[in-house]
């Protein structure tokens, strides 16, 4: 078998600059070009492009990299042209949208940007931080050491980070990566979050539970502070594909502003017809560009652990019957199962002329560079979490991608090298994809999501302010189901035990104040807590 690609000539950038025409209403196309600041849209919602041209530097070997300064490099990104506005912008606005391409540094210099120009005190323990949120814990291990290193200073210092089961910050930390649940349940103890001065929402678009609870949870602390007359918090919410407008909206008509600009390009190939079996056609993918392709390493997007797995045996077993010079290829995986130190391999560059193939599933779709990734091998496919209020269950589906989903696995090609993007679709089925997916919280269990909102203090849960309505299975398109996954939750959270109700507001029993301590699902905390009085501790810890 042989795999066969259509080549898009209109290149990643294109398809980009595309996309967000759809969303600028009332600009044309000369103002794009010349980069217009402050024009005002339909909606009344600013948007405004920040953008430095940037001319396509094809690297045959991403090496050449080391021999420059990290000073350099940074100067080389496209969002350090517009250092200035950014700044000037986050002094004016209370809350700030930022849209920037994936390779344009948002992730890594804006808190950089913020901390230098004196955002928080550099000395001292109790002036604030800005703190950086990622939906995934190897994304914020990663960055916040890539940060460390280009401020010359110690991880856990000045630069920061804190995950479920491991804190790397100290009283010293001005800038703290962390992911959204660790926010969360800081939340728990300061519901107005004292510690921080700026939170940074970064890849807003995954739109995952934490993240949803999360940007109601600040919006509360800043109404909070005003109330109260606190010291004001800042919030930065940035991406490269999400539903600007929607986010705009949601923090009462914040500006949003256009980062543009790649350091490299990104060559788009669809397939030529419609593939029946996508792991296999992956693999042919793989042996393709391994025997015909320039040096670089492979990313391949696949589903899950199991997936993964079978698909690195069958590479090892093929590796053997290759032609002698084309046997120095290594598969690697990364699942967020895997331990760190398994995770931590990925992100190492192989000697004696070794390629490697990734297999990842979309753990790897936003915020981290993988160095030396050139080529991405786009399965279309994710495994996607819903739940059934009516059984109870929660299940796992392998279902097509969105739009804005391809277009970051895309993005993980052009990060240090020019790339190219194989997705394993016809362009008539990308078409055909959602253009953004499905909020998680419209599709889960809210349990463990109502317990946290009563533990920081909000009781009147029914009214919280959901940037989407939680719906009782998003399938049955029932508008008169907005609040029945809320109140199934919270009917399982009174049985454990958890909550009591006093009249329509809800509060946390000393049951529920041990369960939110643990970072479990609510029923597995109670059987962790249950099991003391029945002598089998250890045995449920086990399992």
């Amino acid at each position: 078998m042989k795999m066969r690609f259509n080549a898009d000539m209109s290149s990643f950038d294109s398809l980009i600059q595309h996309n967000l025409n759809k969303q600028l209403m009332g600009y044309s196309k000369k103002k794009i070009q010349n980069h217009k600041f402050g024009k005002q849209l339909k909606n009344n919602v600013k948007r405004t492009w920040m953008s430095r041209d940037m001319t396509a530097n094809t690297m045959k070997c991403a090496p050449n990299l080391m021999a420059k300064s990290l000073t350099t490099l940074r100067n080389e990104l496209p969002i350090s042209s517009v250092r200035d506005q950014i700044i000037s912008v986050v002094k004016k606005c209370e809350t700030v949208v930022f849209l920037g391409e994936t390779g344009s540094g948002k992730t890594t210099q804006i808190p950089q940007y913020l901390y230098e120009n004196n955002f928080v005190a550099k000395s001292g323990q109790n002036n604030g931080m800005i703190g950086v949120t990622q939906p995934r814990r190897v994304a914020a291990i990663t960055i916040a050491e890539r940060v460390a290193q280009e401020m010359n200073v110690q991880i856990g210092s000045v630069v920061g980070y804190s995950v479920r089961f491991e804190d790397m910050s100290s009283p010293q930390t001005k800038i703290k990566y962390l992911t959204d649940g660790t926010l969360l349940r800081e939340a728990i103890s300061d519901p107005l979050l004292h510690k921080y001065k700026v939170i940074v929402l970064d890849e807003a678009h995954e739109r995952t539970v934490q993240t949803d609870l999360l940007l109601g949870v600040i919006k509360k602390a800043q109404q909070l502070r005003h109330q109260q007359q606190r010291p004001v918090l800042k919030v930065i919410v940035m991406s490269a594909t999400m539903d600007c407008d929607h986010f705009s909206q949601y923090f009462n008509k914040a500006p949003v502003y256009y980062i543009l600009g790649r350091q490299h390009t990104i060559q788009m190939m669809y397939a030529k017809e419609k593939q029946s079996d996508y792991m296999n056609a992956a693999l042919v993918s793989v042996f393709q560009i391994h025997q015909n392709e320039d040096i670089g390493d492979i990313l391949v997007f696949s589903t899950g652990e199991e997936e993964i797995e079978s698909m690195i045996r069958s590479v090892n077993e093929v590796i053997p019957q290759l032609p002698l010079e084309f046997q120095k290829l290594r598969a690697l995986p990364l699942y967020s199962a895997l331990p760190i130190p398994h995770q931590q391999r990925v992100f190492k560059r192989l000697e004696n002329g070794f390629r490697k193939v990734i297999f990842a599933t979309n753990i790897a779709e936003t915020s981290i560079t993988i160095p030396n990734i050139k080529y991405v091998v786009d399965s279309g496919k994710v495994k996607s979490r819903s739940y059934n209020s009516v059984t109870g269950f929660e299940t796992l589906k392998i279902q097509s991608i969105s739009k804005a989903q391809a277009a970051q696995r895309a993005g993980r090609a052009g990060r240090e090298m020019s790339g190219v993007c194989y997705r394993l679709y016809t362009i008539e089925e990308y078409k055909g994809f959602r253009d953004h997916a499905i909020p998680e919280i419209q599709r889960c269990n809210l349990a463990n999501v109502l317990l946290h909102l009563i533990a920081i203090g909000i009781n009147d849960v029914l009214n919280f302010d959901f940037m989407d309505k939680p719906s009782e299975e998003f399938l049955m398109n029932d508008s008169m189901s907005n609040t029945m996954n809320i109140k199934s939750a919270l009917h399982q959270l009174v049985h454990f035990g958890a909550i009591e109700a006093k009249q329509d507001l809800y509060y946390l029993t000393d049951i529920g104040n041990l369960m939110v301590i643990f970072p479990v699902e609510p029923k597995f905390s109670k059987i962790i807590i249950s099991s003391k009085s029945m002598g089998c501790t250890y045995g449920c810890l086990l399992i």
